[in-house]
């Protein structure tokens, strides 16, 4: 089970860090932050997503997205930029970092969040050096279909990631032409749908999960 730091925080003995945070919200497309900002504040996702991305000029790179129960600082040289609309608890990193000091269960807490975060990273990075651009695209919808799929009446799953072909390119480190031409291809195979802009609907996770070696035939 993925570490879900809202979960924690809602329980009893965190009400003391949980009271310490204010609640935020965003309408869809807002930055909750910038690199320029020079807020520094820990944030988490209450309701909604965000994606993360570096800026350079009119070049972006999506880093990856948050969702319901992810935590994030504002003093990164990241934008943070809202998918749809969106609440966070935030507070300023030093009352964060006390109530974690008094409180060693919630140190206890943030240790295995914290740590179960800093996997995904690498696991990214990993996707982004070792693996093709197939793999990252499929890697990327079967983990969307796990975390935010709804089962379609019909069977399969729907997912919404709600991002533009080419910002899913972005976010899979491809061209637009590239991931269209994939999107096109597992189309035909009856595996994916496009249904709409960043919206698809699964016939067959395993078969997905298959392609990227993460289920066994």
């Amino acid at each position: 089970m993925e570490e879900n730091l809202l979960a924690h925080l809602q329980r009893p003995e965190f009400a003391q860090l949980y009271a310490a945070l204010k609640k935020r919200s965003y309408p869809k497309g807002a930055f909750i932050c910038r690199p320029e900002s020079g807020e520094n504040q820990i944030f988490v996702v209450a309701n909604g997503r965000a994606r993360v991305y570096l800026g350079y000029e009119d070049k972006e790179f999506n880093i990856g997205i948050l969702s319901k129960g992810d935590i994030y600082s504002t003093h990164t040289r990241a934008f943070v930029q809202s998918l749809d609309k969106i609440d966070v608890l935030t507070t300023d990193t030093e009352t964060f970092g006390q109530k974690m000091l008094d409180d060693p269960e919630v140190a206890k807490a943030m240790v295995g969040i914290l740590g179960s975060m800093l996997k995904n990273s690498f696991t990214i990075i990993e996707d982004l050096i070792f693996k093709d651009v197939h793999s990252r695209l499929v890697g990327l919808l079967v983990n969307e279909a796990k975390k935010h799929g709804i089962p379609a009446a019909e069977g399969g799953i729907i997912v919404k990631i709600d991002l533009s072909v080419e910002q899913i390119a972005f976010l899979v480190g491809s061209t637009r032409q590239t991931v269209s031409t994939f999107l096109n291809q597992l189309s035909r195979q009856g595996v994916v749908k496009k249904l709409g802009r960043g919206k698809f609907y699964i016939s067959d996770l395993g078969a997905l999960e298959i392609l990227i070696g993460t289920r066994s035939v």
